[in-house]
């Protein structure tokens, strides 16, 4: 009797359920140890190097051309687009695609996973995405006393519905995407598998560990608590589907446009 040994495209189909990942040396890593962990660390140090150098490239000749000043206040202030085209700094965050293909690995072992349920995915982060907009509220009013926070000058004030359209696109397709390519379909991911050997609780550990990074690299002491527990819904809807970030690329998205639809009609 001849045995039928499942291809690897069937093996990818089998999640397996205590560990949440596919084929090792094929899909993801055979191992990951602390040497791993150091690399994942040093492509997030590099991703963020070339975010800020891009953006840089991209500010100074705005800046030549006056898009972008500083007022007596010391305030900045954008013009209308210029905030909108500094986000596209972002794409120094897609440094997990120079990771996977130095290692030999597929698409899937960053959280591009081929066989998804897309509706299923897309439902559950606008659900997820709700429930982070409205833990950002609280959150953000329990900080301020309730009173919210100084009123600076509003870089989405000034801006269109033409500009605004594409801003909700931007959180989506830039924002929202590369941003959990690298903190949970790349981190957070090889943190769980790591700490397995670490704690019982190795599913805590890296959700807790990958939130206050995603946080503190935001750079804003006072957003920092909202983010955490933003990074704590975005980490969990990525363990629950097995790190696919298609589901908390969606609710990413959502809880960034709403923050700018609501500065931009003045909330």
């Amino acid at each position: 009797m001849v045995m039928h040994e499942p291809d690897l495209d069937e093996i990818e189909i089998q999640d397996v359920e205590d560990i949440g990942i596919f084929e090792p040396g094929v899909y993801y890593e055979r191992e990951v140890n602390w040497n791993v962990i150091v690399k994942v660390f040093v492509y997030i140090g590099l991703a963020y190097v070339i975010m800020l150098v891009v953006t840089m490239i991209i500010m100074l000749p705005m800046i030549a051309a006056g898009l972008i000043r500083i007022d007596y206040t010391g305030q900045i202030i954008y013009e209308p687009w210029s905030l909108l085209i500094l986000t596209f700094g972002e794409i120094g965050f897609f440094t997990p695609f120079l990771y996977v293909k130095r290692r030999g690995l597929k698409l899937q072992a960053i959280g591009l996973k081929k066989r998804i349920n897309i509706p299923k995915e897309v439902i559950l982060g606008l659900g997820v995405g709700a429930l982070m907009i409205l833990s950002n509220l609280a959150i953000s009013w329990v900080m301020t006393g309730g009173q919210g926070y100084e009123e600076g000058i509003n870089p989405f004030a000034s801006a269109d519905l033409l500009e605004l359209a594409v801003w909700v696109i931007v959180m989506f397709v830039v924002v929202g995407f590369s941003e959990e390519l690298i903190f949970r379909g790349f981190m957070q991911r090889r943190l769980e598998t790591y700490m397995r050997c670490q704690t019982k609780h190795y599913a805590i550990a890296a959700l807790v560990i990958t939130s206050v990074i995603f946080s503190a690299l935001h750079l804003d002491a006072l957003g920092f608590p909202a983010r955490f527990v933003l990074g704590l819904f975005l980490g969990y809807l990525a363990q629950k589907r097995n790190y696919s970030v298609l589901g908390p690329s969606v609710a990413h998205g959502l809880n960034n446009s709403v923050v700018v639809i609501l500065a931009f009609f003045g909330f």
